[in-house]
């Protein structure tokens, strides 16, 4: 990846901009039922190694002085279902996360109440925004 932003660079005019924009596998999927938190899920371990990679390439990147930050932070956004089957369809077919929501203890009891309740996953999106030196 680090050959990749030096590419990068070489394409942007000094001043340009370049978006950083990836999943944050260091901050939990959650799960809401009527906008209450009631499980989370986990990113696989293969793509929290890739994602470190990534970050270590992005700060390789802006210690050869390529880059320098501008603005960085997280976003969330929310991906609807229209009931508990089709997240787990979900999950069983994403790459990234785990397939399975690892429920709160008070959705343990009441998930099966749940089975055609919509439900919502909420992922963090890291960003930065880098201005070529």
């Amino acid at each position: 990846m680090v050959d990749a932003l030096q590419e990068a660079a070489r394409a942007l005019r000094p001043g340009g901009i370049l978006i950083d924009a990836r999943p944050d596998s260091r901050t939990l999927a959650k799960v809401e039922h009527a906008a209450r938190v009631v499980g989370t899920v986990l990113t696989q371990a293969h793509e929290c190694r890739d994602d470190r990679a990534a970050d270590q390439a992005v700060t390789t990147a802006k210690r050869e002085r390529l880059f320098r930050r501008v603005r960085a932070g997280r976003f969330w956004y929310r991906v609807p279902f229209t009931d508990r089957v089709a997240l787990d369809a979900y999950l069983r077919d994403h790459l990234r996360f785990q397939h399975r929501v690892c429920w709160g203890p008070s959705a343990r009891r009441r998930r099966a109440e749940w089975r055609a309740d919509p439900l919502v996953l909420v992922r963090a999106v890291r960003f930065e925004v880098l201005e070529r030196r």
